[in-house]
């Protein structure tokens, strides 16, 4: 379900809705007309397919944390374009000390057979080869990643832009910001910039129209159901 952000300013909002009825139109479109979201398409136990969206996300051990320092957010950023940037767009990102969302589409490769099985491989040396350099550099023993790396389709294009709104809001549901501006490691920054080096950032302001309506639309809450 969307609701307003408790740190929205609510006068604000009516406002919004007097100089930008157009922007509140395109809104309420965007997301339902009724604000009610369904809960995220179910787990994926068969292999992507190309063309399509997929929710990729996992978390570390225990309480165990996979990213200590800057150099392990923009290391495993790197590593993730080596290995997956031949293979997916990624729409919206956002690494957390404890565990990470990816929004991605794959992509079609014109004269490879069994695309499923090589998209799973590639996450999988991507994966593996952060948690090797991980434990290398802290002296480390042992799984970093509490299970294999999740997946979830994203069938619809109203979930694929809750979906980014949900995505971006995890610093700030976590404790880790308290607002967008406060938290480097994810695509909203880079969205809201004037340079996308990590993401598709000028396809994601085409499913909300322009950055004003993917402004506004992140002053809500969105809660979603990711399990």
């Amino acid at each position: 379900m969307i609701h307003a952000s408790k740190d929205l300013n609510l006068g604000g909002i009516f406002q919004f809705f007097l100089i930008f009825p157009t922007e509140i139109f395109h809104f309420l479109s965007l997301m339902g007309g009724n604000l009610l979201i369904g809960k995220i398409m179910k787990n994926c136990v068969k292999l992507m397919e190309p063309g399509k969206f997929y929710h990729v996300y996992n978390r570390a051990c225990g309480w165990e944390k996979m990213f200590i320092t800057g150099d392990n957010f923009e290391y495993f950023l790197s590593l993730y374009d080596h290995y997956l940037g031949e293979y997916v767009n990624t729409y919206a990102y956002c690494l957390l000390p404890n565990h990470f969302h990816l929004l991605i589409q794959t992509k079609y490769l014109q004269g490879i057979k069994d695309l499923g099985e090589l998209y799973n491989q590639k996450f999988s040396n991507f994966f593996n080869s952060y948690a090797k350099a991980f434990n290398n550099y802290f002296s480390r023993k042992g799984n970093l990643f509490s299970q294999n790396f999740k997946k979830k389709e994203v069938g619809t294009d109203k979930y694929l832009r809750t979906l980014i709104i949900y995505i971006h809001q995890n610093p700030i549901k976590h404790g880790y910001a308290e607002t967008y501006d406060d938290w480097e490691y994810s695509s909203y920054l880079e969205i809201m910039g004037d340079e996308c080096t990590n993401c598709q950032g000028n396809k994601v302001l085409e499913y909300f129209h322009n950055k004003k309506i993917f402004e506004f639309c992140h002053s809500f809450d969105i809660d979603i159901d990711v399990e």
